[in-house]
């Protein structure tokens, strides 16, 4: 009776293995095998994303982010660094909003351990988040964060582990204001910026002193409010002064779309010029024809081959429209690799070092050539004029 009472379950326990399907465990994956996503135990090196995930651009921010975990895939499927060891990246979002951004940072510091971070892409985040890094001992790299204060403090004192990826406030103001007298030949402007916004008042301010430095005149300074929406009463102050051209100096491409709009309805046929704030592959579809012809200054973007090409892989992989901050978020993690490489450490002073020894770092952005002193790089930026829905590559322009 036994017996039998033993085949039965033994019969019990074959038919129940063979209604999961009879499979064993799975073997234990090669931390390679799913180069994007390391298992979270592995012996990783974990570096820190942070920029606008949620909230009004993010579309910029998530476009970054999908770059940067391109960037993980493709050194992890070669190999990772330091002779195999790979990398991990741990994504945060910081709402493109300050304090947000310098919590972010904090977490991605004293909970994740990250040896670095990439982003944001927000001047006004990045500059407090400076002396945080200071303070911390952890680099931090700004994508398109362009104002002075990101790596120098206000008496120009070097934030030892603050970097950035693109050319600053004073170099792409002067070089909109020189294009506007010296090419366009204009010498009335009117100048639109946002109050309390770090990038928008610098890059302004060098607009106008380079403007008016070519003999130009800036006839209306008017300003609105972070949350504004309606731009009316400022463009009818504007209106008045008869501008040749009006530099629209914002970094919201939906504000700047509804000021285009707004300004048309208003009968204000001139040029708006604009800087890279205006980099959407959204901001000419929202402005419905009210941008049609207008220019704007920024980065070389999607106009290599290289460049373009991961633009559209990116695209392609996420179902996004081609956002340059994808090129940013896969230049910092390929950077950061490169700098743990050839400190043969991924200790986060040691790959601080590296950066700041950094010559040249080439880069789907372009050729960055960095100063030590500054940890600022000088770089070639490129006009864009609107036609149709979409912003269009016309020529290289520098400052002169």
């Amino acid at each position: 009776m036994k017996k039998v009472i033993a085949l039965l379950l033994a019969l019990v326990l074959i038919l129940a293995m063979t209604a999961c399907g009879g499979e064993t465990a799975p073997e234990a994956k090669d931390p390679a095998s799913d180069p994007a996503n390391p298992p979270a135990d592995a012996d990783v090196i974990k570096i820190g994303y942070v920029s606008d995930l949620t909230g009004p651009t993010a579309l910029w921010g998530t476009a970054g982010q999908y770059g940067a975990e391109a960037a993980v895939k493709d050194i992890n499927a070669n190999g990772g660094v330091l002779d195999g060891k790979m990398l991990q990246l741990v994504p945060m979002d910081g709402k493109g909003e300050a304090a947000d951004s310098v919590s972010a940072f904090k977490k991605l510091v004293e909970e994740h351990k990250v040896v670095a971070s990439v982003g944001t892409n927000f001047s006004s985040c990045n500059i407090p988040m400076a002396s945080v890094a200071d303070e911390l001992k952890v680099p931090v790299l700004g994508t398109a964060t362009s104002n002075e204060q990101v790596t120098v403090d206000e008496n120009g004192n070097l934030h030892p582990y603050s970097f950035r990826m693109c050319f600053i406030d004073s170099y792409l103001g002067t070089v909109i204001g020189n294009y506007a007298a010296d090419n366009l030949k204009f010498t009335k402007a009117a100048l639109f910026t946002v109050a309390g916004n770090a990038n928008s008042e610098s890059v302004g301010s060098f607009i106008k002193d380079a403007f008016e430095a070519k003999g130009g005149k800036i006839v209306a300074d008017e300003q609105c409010q972070e949350g504004d929406v309606d731009f009316r009463a400022q463009l009818t102050n504007m209106k008045a002064k008869e501008p040749e051209v009006i530099f629209v100096i914002m970094n919201d491409y939906a504000k700047t779309a509804t000021f285009a709009k707004q300004a048309r309805e208003m009968g204000i046929e001139c040029l708006l010029m604009g800087h890279d704030g205006w980099d959407s592959a959204q901001l000419a579809g929202e402005a419905n024809g009210a941008l049609e012809g207008c220019l704007y200054v920024s980065r070389i973007g999607f106009n290599s081959p290289d460049a373009k090409a991961f633009g559209e892989r990116i695209s392609k992989e996420y179902n996004i429209g081609m956002e340059a901050e994808c090129l940013f978020g896969y230049d910092g993690v390929m950077w950061v690799a490169d700098a743990i490489n050839r400190a043969g450490s991924a200790d986060p002073t040691a790959v601080r070092d590296a950066l700041e020894a950094t010559e040249v770092f080439e880069g789907l952005i372009g050729t960055l050539v960095m100063d030590p002193a500054t940890h600022n790089p000088s770089m070639a930026c490129a006009l864009y004029e609107c036609s149709g829905d979409s912003f269009t590559f016309k020529e290289i322009v520098e400052a002169q």
